[in-house]
């Protein structure tokens, strides 16, 4: 399948899992929509895993593979959140931005004298580096999210279903050698 190819069907994955889970969310607390909601649930969980684990296997060749994947899970959520839970919608946003910029970033990389340049622009402190890298937007998003997933494993209560697909995509944003 051709790279746009698969990154669609990626994303569309990845869409249709966070609306089935969001769903059986809801389900699971509505009388006699129980059995439905808990279906729903594990097919989006299901959905979402085997999406995210193509969105890994894919990054060898493209890694906006990745970030794709989870700006457009998060973008889900926050479509998906009650508008009263003001810290979660204040969180989902700025993850969303923050992997906007790290999309830019990416753009910039593959320019590699346009990186070289870039490259000059940040301190060589190891404070501001990663890897002999700048610590640049792909890395703070990356990073920041790792934090906000490995947060979200350990919230008490939550299906280890739901805990492998976190465990998924924090190991997406682990694996590859610009994140890690």
């Amino acid at each position: 399948m051709e790279q746009i190819g698969l990154i669609s069907k990626i994303i569309k994955n990845v869409v249709d899992g966070v609306t089935r889970i969001d769903t059986g969310r809801k389900w699971l607390d509505a009388d006699g929509l129980e059995r439905k909601g808990r279906i729903s649930y594990r097919n989006g969980l299901a959905i979402a895993m085997d999406a995210f684990k193509d969105a890994q296997l894919f990054a060898a060749v493209d890694l906006s593979a990745l970030i794709l994947s989870e700006l457009t899970f998060i973008t889900q959520e926050l479509q998906f959140c009650d508008s009263a839970d003001k810290e979660t919608s204040n969180s989902l946003k700025q993850a969303i931005q923050s992997f906007d910029d790290a999309l830019l970033a990416l753009q910039t990389v593959e320019n590699m004298d346009a990186y070289r340049a870039a490259d000059t622009t940040y301190p060589h402190h190891h404070k501001y580096r990663f890897k002999n890298m700048p610590k640049d937007s792909f890395h703070i998003a990356c990073l920041a999210h790792r934090t906000r997933i490995g947060n979200m494993i350990r919230t008490p209560g939550i299906n280890m279903a739901e805990k492998e697909l976190l465990t998924q995509r924090r190991l997406n944003l682990m694996r590859r050698k610009l994140c890690t």
